[in-house]
């Protein structure tokens, strides 16, 4: 996202259909150059008062639609995989492109249920939406309401009357729980958040690369534990308010649907 404003063959279980997906319509590609975020400090006084102002933020959202680039590195190999994005607040849709420039294969999660079809092989997959589910399938395992903000720039944030502090090891964050995890956030000097880091029995860590602006360029989200990195660079992208539909994802007559819960 440019400073916007605010191949077939069955998911593999064990590395998840994040990898998958790559794998189904990509190219082999170089890993991915890391840039660290540009962090700045976080006074005592000010890390309240900051959350208030990200859930504002994201209160404020309505959506998005993105074009994308997905590179998968696992355990040095890296793949890559062009895709379009669409984000509501509760709900995404993501779809893989492969060479010929049709889908390769569609993912859509929500409240309900997490469905993965593939159109090359006639088969989808449809399961609760998770944190299991999602990890099952898209190899992050968190809940499909926390993906959707990451997608965003944005990231969970605590109930009301849940403490939040600063920490000063590893350069002065914020540290609170929210959605069942140990959340610490390192902002940039503007105050947004440049790199979360979840821990909920595994770790999980996410850096914003944003332009000068402060629009998401780019999504890195690391699981050491998986030897799992995936880098979602934002090609394009708008702010707007999708259309329930765009969400719906109905299977041909004759596509079997295997419930995987």
């Amino acid at each position: 996202m440019r400073s916007v404003k605010t191949g077939p063959r069955r998911p593999n279980r064990r590395l998840g259909a994040l990898t998958a997906l790559v794998l189904l319509a990509s190219s082999c590609a170089s890993v991915p150059e890391r840039r660290p975020p540009v962090l700045g400090g976080v006074a005592a006084g000010e890390a309240a008062e900051l959350v208030r102002r990200w859930e504002r933020e994201w209160q404020a959202f309505s959506g998005l639609r993105a074009a994308v680039d997905l590179t998968v590195v696992r355990q040095g190999r890296a793949q890559r995989s062009a895709g379009a994005l669409l984000v509501s607040p509760t709900r995404l849709r993501f779809e893989a492109i492969s060479p010929l420039g049709l889908p390769a294969l569609i993912v859509t999660t929500g409240p309900e249920s997490l469905t993965i079809y593939s159109p090359t092989e006639r088969k989808a997959w449809r399961a609760r939406p998770t944190p299991e589910s999602m990890n099952r399938w898209l190899g992050v395992p968190v809940r499909p309401e926390t993906l959707i903000r990451l997608l965003a720039g944005h990231v969970p944030t605590p109930p009301p009357g849940v403490a939040v502090r600063v920490a000063e090891d590893r350069g002065a964050h914020i540290v609170f729980e929210a959605d069942g995890a140990r959340q610490r956030v390192w902002v940039t000097a503007e105050g947004q958040p440049a790199r979360l880091q979840l821990e909920n029995g595994e770790r999980l860590t996410v850096t914003f690369e944003r332009a000068l602006g402060g629009g998401l360029q780019e999504l890195v989200v690391e699981a050491p534990g998986r030897s799992l990195e995936a880098h979602l660079r934002y090609v394009s992208g708008e702010n707007m308010a999708p259309p329930p539909d765009a969400f719906e994802l109905p299977i041909p007559p004759g596509v079997p649907i295997e419930a995987v819960d």
